[in-house]
């Protein structure tokens, strides 16, 4: 929690500091920035409850940020998101529901009415760190800040038909996927070269911790207040590598619906949903205790109400 509030005032400092003196300089500036802060907290406390269960507590905090330029036929749009999430069910252990940062930024020239010329990158990654389920020692870790770490950059073209509708695609894109941590690149996790291990399993040579990776991408993004208070949100991504199995698509798609309460007081729904064929979920073992690995649908939803700040 304190990194991302730490992170949000730095955002909104940066931004202030450098764009302050252009917007002094100009009736109307070439720049709009806005955001929203959402904290969503909920509890359980039992005592003695004949009915059975366990006191709970949890907390979501999702920041959402944009800084768009526009001057004649060029613009500039940057979107930040992050979100972190945790609970704690009886005496266990706070454990993570969410962890994400993801930066968009577009650069984008009219071509035609509706139609710009763009070139668009996409980072995204996590917080901290992730372990499997009831196992929270440095051995069970999974993911880590840049472990995984993905960088999507490329050409293309954006159509618009409306203010709350988008469509992308960028025929010549480059998706760039860091491990940062030794351990899981010598696992091959994240589609990573795994290492060299000898019959006993010794490394021989350690596994890669970059892949680079080239194809198309596509992306649809709509945000509309489709009934008063209640604004709706989607972006979907689809991505295929032309250099190794090009049918197999990356999808990510993520939900955001935020329905108002007052300026304050809100209650939002985000589900994130992703499909990477490059990386294998366990879904089972074999008679000598090994895990049965595969690609699968990954797929999360969040609920809750508390406070909404807009700025």
């Amino acid at each position: 929690m304190k990194k991302l509030i730490l992170l949000a005032a730095s955002v909104v400092a940066i931004n202030s500091v450098i764009f302050a003196q252009a917007d002094s300089a100009a009736t109307e500036s070439p720049w709009k920035r806005e955001g929203l802060i959402s904290i969503t907290f909920s509890q359980v406390s039992l005592d003695n409850w004949q009915g059975g269960g366990e006191s709970s507590v949890s907390g979501n905090a999702l920041l959402k940020y944009s800084a768009d330029y526009t001057k004649g036929k060029w613009s500039w749009g940057n979107d930040l998101e992050m979100a972190i999430g945790l609970t704690q069910l009886g005496s266990t252990d706070p454990r993570k529901t969410d962890d994400r940062i993801e930066l968009v930024s577009k650069l984008a020239r009219s071509i035609a009415p509706k139609w710009d010329a763009t070139f668009l990158s996409t980072f995204r990654t996590q917080f901290t760190e992730g372990f499997k389920i009831d196992e929270d020692t440095i051995g069970n870790r999974i993911s880590h800040f840049m472990a995984p770490g993905y960088l999507f950059a490329g050409l293309g073209f954006t159509y618009k038909p409306t203010d709350w509708l988008s469509f992308e695609l960028s025929p010549a894109t480059s998706k760039m996927t860091f491990v940062r941590l030794q351990e899981l690149a010598d696992n091959g996790d994240y589609g990573v070269e795994a290492a060299v291990r000898d019959t006993a399993g010794n490394i021989i040579t350690q596994g890669k911790r970059f892949r680079f990776e080239l194809g198309g991408y596509a992306k649809i993004h709509l945000k509309k207040e489709i009934i008063k208070n209640v604004t709706f949100e989607t972006k979907a991504d689809f991505f295929s590598n032309y250099l190794e199995n090009p049918q197999n698509i990356d999808v990510t798609w993520d939900v955001l619906l935020v329905m108002k309460v007052n300026s304050w007081l809100s209650a939002n729904l985000t589900t994130n949903l992703i499909y990477d064929d490059d990386i294998n979920i366990v879904v089972g073992q074999r008679a000598d205790g090994s895990d049965i690995t595969g690609p699968r649908t990954q797929f999360k939803q969040t609920f809750g109400a508390g406070l909404t700040a807009k700025f």
